[in-house]
C-alpha cells in the first residue's frame, strides 16, 4: 500500500467510526473522488457529502421508483437500480446507472408522465453526483426542470438542486465557471420560481443559497462587491427565516452570514465588520447547540474562534484572546482526533495562534508553553507525507510561538528549535513554487538567526541571516509588497551593524 493510499484508509476509519456506514459504501464512494485526485483533506467532506446523497437515493428508489409503470420493463430496469445500490457485494454505481438510463428510455418510449420521468432523471442526477460528475449531474436536474406539465414546486425542487451540484463542482474544485453559472440560476431561474409572497420560506432558502454561492467566489475575487452581494442575500433570507418559524435555518444563516462578514471585516481592514460577524455567530450559537446539532455547534464555534482572535489581535484585547483560545477548546469537543483527524489537527493549529497572541501579553511563558503544545499535536496528524502544505502552515506557527518563547527566556536551545522548525516549512514551501510564502517564513528564519548570533556572538550564523534578509527583500521588491520590502531593508540594515559589532566584515 502506498504512503497516499494508508493517508487514505486512515481518513475511512475516521469516517466510518463518525458516520456509522458500511465499509463497503465508503470505500465505493471513495473510488470516482480518488479519480479527481482531491486532497487528503477533501476526503472526509466529500465522502460524508456522498454518504449522504447514497442514503437519499436509497430512499427515492423506496418512496418513487415503487408505482405503476406503463412498460413492466421500466419496473424491471428500476429494481435492477435499485439491487445494486444496496450495501453488499453487488453494489456497483457504474451498474446502477446503467440500469436507470434504461429505466429513463423505456420511459420516454412508453410515453411515462413527466412526473415519473423526473423521478428517474433525479435518481440519475443524484448518481452523477456519487460519481463526481458533477455537470452530468446539473443537467440531469435541469432536465428534469423543465419537463412539461410538472408542478412550480418540484421545478423549483430541481433547479435548487441543479444550482447547488454546480456550487460543490465550484467550491470543491476551484471551478469559478461554475460557480458564476450556479449564481445567474439562482438569480434567474431559482428565484422566479418561489416568490417571496407565495413562497416565502422557500425563497429565503434561495437567498440563502445564493448568498453562500456569492460568499464563495467573492472570497476568490478581488474587491468586495461579491461578498457585498452575498450579505444582502442572508439579509433578504433572515427577513423571512425568522427564530420563531425556523430556529436551526435560521441559525445556519446567521452562522453564514457571519463568515462572509468576516472575511469582508478582514478584507477592509474594518473593526466593526468583524464586531456584525461575532454578533452573527453568537445568535448562531443561540440555538446551535452542542446537545440538538454537535457538528453545526461545533463548526460555528470555530468560526467564533477565528473571528475572536482577529478582533483581539486588532484592538490588543486580551479578553477576546482568552474567549478564542475557549472556542477553540470547545471544538475540540466535538472535532475529536478519532472522528475527525485533520479538523482536530487545524483547530488545534488555530488553538496554537490564538494561545500565542495571548502569551506574548502574558509576562509567565506558561501560555506560549501550551502554544507549542498545541502546535507540536497538531503535526501528529499534519505530516509532511500525509498534507505537506498544512505541515508547513503548521511548522512555521511553530518556529514563530518557540521564538517568542526563547526571546522571553532568553534560551539559546528554544530559539534553536524555531529556526529547526522554520527551516522544515521552508521544505515546502520553496522559493521557485511559493515566493512569497517563502520569503515570509525566510524573514521570520532570519530573524531567529539573528537573535541567536547576538547571543551566542556568531558572526557566521549573523551573515547566514544578513543574506536571508537580503533574498527576501528582492522577493518583496519583485511582488510590490512595499510593507514587507521596507521591512526587510530595515533588517538588513540592522544585521549589517550586528555583524560589524561582533568583529564581522
Amino acid at each position: 500500500m502506498t504512503d497516499e493510499a494508508g493517508h487514505t484508509q486512515a481518513e475511512l476509519d475516521a469516517l466510518q467510526r463518525m458516520l456509522g456506514a458500511p465499509r463497503s459504501d465508503l470505500e465505493a464512494l471513495l473510488q470516482p473522488a480518488l479519480a479527481k485526485q482531491v486532497s487528503v483533506n477533501q476526503v472526509s467532506d466529500l465522502l460524508g457529502q456522498s454518504w449522504a446523497r447514497l442514503k437519499e437515493l436509497r430512499q427515492l428508489g423506496k418512496d418513487d421508483w415503487g408505482v405503476a409503470w406503463k412498460d413492466p420493463k421500466i419496473a424491471t430496469a428500476l429494481a435492477k437500480a435499485n439491487h445494486f445500490l444496496q450495501p453488499d457485494d453487488t453494489f456497483s454505481l457504474d451498474k446502477a446507472g446503467n440500469a436507470l438510463a434504461q429505466a429513463y428510455s423505456c420511459a420516454v418510449e412508453s410515453g411515462e408522465a413527466p412526473l415519473n420521468l423526473a423521478r428517474i432523471r433525479a435518481g440519475e442526477a443524484l448518481l452523477g453526483a456519487l460519481l463526481q460528475e458533477y455537470r452530468r449531474a446539473a443537467e440531469f436536474y435541469a432536465q428534469a426542470a423543465v419537463l412539461p406539465g410538472l408542478d412550480p414546486s418540484l421545478q423549483w425542487r430541481y433547479q435548487s438542486r441543479r444550482a447547488l451540484i454546480l456550487a460543490d463542482l465550484g467550491r470543491e474544485f476551484m471551478d469559478n465557471a461554475a460557480l458564476e453559472e450556479c449564481i445567474h440560476i439562482y438569480q434567474d431561474t431559482v428565484l422566479t420560481l418561489v416568490p417571496k409572497i407565495q413562497k416565502p420560506l422557500d425563497w429565503a432558502t434561495t437567498q440563502n443559497d445564493l448568498g453562500n454561492a456569492l460568499g464563495v467566489l467573492g472570497q476568490r475575487r478581488r474587491g468586495t462587491r461579491m461578498l457585498e452581494e452575498s450579505v444582502i442575500a442572508f439579509e433578504n433570507a433572515l427577513s423571512e427565516r425568522g427564530r420563531e418559524k425556523v430556529s436551526l435555518e435560521w441559525a445556519a444563516t446567521q452562522n453564514n452570514l457571519g463568515n462572509t462578514l468576516g472575511i469582508l471585516g478582514q478584507r477592509e481592514n474594518n473593526t466593526e465588520m468583524l464586531e456584525k460577524s461575532l454578533q452573527a455567530f453568537e445568535c448562531a450559537l443561540e440555538v446551535r447547540t452542542q446537545e440538538n446539532s454537535p457538528r453545526e455547534w461545533a463548526s460555528t464555534q470555530n468560526n467564533l474562534g477565528s473571528v475572536l482572535q482577529a478582533l483581539g489581535q486588532r484592538k490588543n484585547d486580551t479578553q477576546l484572546l482568552k474567549r478564542s483560545v475557549e472556542a477553540y477548546k470547545q471544538v475540540l469537543l466535538q472535532w475529536t482526533r478519532d472522528q475527525v483527524p485533520l479538523h482536530w489537527a487545524a483547530t488545534l493549529n488555530n488553538l496554537g495562534t490564538a494561545l500565542r497572541m495571548l502569551g506574548e501579553h502574558r509576562k509567565s511563558p506558561r501560555t506560549l508553553e501550551k502554544s507549542v503544545a498545541a502546535y507540536r499535536n497538531a503535526l501528529a496528524e499534519r505530516t509532511r507525507e500525509r498534507v505537506p502544505q498544512d505541515w508547513a502552515m503548521t511548522q512555521n506557527n511553530l518556529g514563530a510561538a518557540l521564538q517568542k518563547l526563547g526571546e522571553r527566556e532568553e534560551n539559546t536551545q528554544i530559539l534553536e528549535h524555531a529556526i529547526a522548525a522554520y527551516e522544515n516549512a521552508l521544505k515546502e514551501w520553496t522559493h521557485e513554487q511559493m515566493p512569497v510564502a517563502w520569503a515570509m517564513t525566510m524573514a521570520n528564519l532570519a530573524v531567529a538567526q539573528k537573535t541567536l548570533a547576538q547571543r551566542l556572538n556568531d558572526v557566521g550564523l549573523a551573515r547566514v541571516a544578513l543574506t536571508g534578509f537580503e533574498a527576501v527583500a528582492q522577493v518583496f521588491r519583485s511582488a510590490s509588497h512595499a510593507q514587507y520590502y521596507e521591512f526587510a531593508t530595515e533588517q538588513v540594515a540592522k544585521t549589517q551593524r550586528i555583524l560589524k559589532e561582533l568583529g564581522g566584515d
